[in-house]
């Protein structure tokens, strides 16, 4: 993208539709969102994150799909059962087909030019980084991401972390 950091933040409301929505580990779902007259969605860069409008009122998530690809928004969502029923919501009534309010994008969580980078993420808290290994691995970068979790059922995006290789070490606690 050729547009200043600042020029991407925005708090514009956008009606979307669930285009998908996917287990992607125990307990958490990925929601593949597109803007519900068809356009293209306000641009994004790596480490940005939305706020879906829901009853329970706003709720972040970050963005952890392509930047580049415009016509679609990917989150991934962990259940929380003592949370404040945002993530309940989304795993129990936003199903494919289902619209919702979503505004941003924001980053407050910018990724910074950098010969190397050494990611770590624990649980849920690979969304962000998965864009900015994408990133990273696309500039050539040096890069590592030390990945850990609970179980290795319950760490989202596994599958698609394999294509880096050794450059993912993941470490369940089991």
């Amino acid at each position: 993208l050729d547009v200043g950091v600042d020029a991407l933040e925005t708090d514009q409301e956008v009606e979307c539709v669930v285009a998908s929505r996917t287990e992607v580990a125990d307990g958490v779902v990925a929601l593949e969102l597109r803007d519900a007259a068809g356009g293209d969605l306000p641009p994004w860069t790596p480490g940005a994150h939305v706020d879906l409008l829901l009853p329970q009122g706003a709720r972040q998530y970050s963005l952890c799909g392509d930047p580049a690809d415009r016509s679609r928004w990917r989150l991934g969502v962990l259940r929380e059962p003592e949370g404040r029923g945002g993530s309940i919501y989304v795993h129990d009534a936003l199903c494919a087909g289902a619209t919702i309010r979503v505004r941003g994008p924001r980053n407050t969580f910018h990724l910074d030019e950098a010969e190397r980078y050494r990611f770590i993420a624990g649980g849920i808290g690979i969304t962000p980084i998965l864009p900015m290994v994408a990133a990273a691995q696309a500039r050539g970068a040096s890069w590592e991401l030390h990945y850990g979790g609970r179980r290795r059922s319950t760490m989202a995006f596994l599958d698609e972390l394999r294509r880096y290789g050794d450059a993912v070490q993941v470490r369940p606690e089991d």
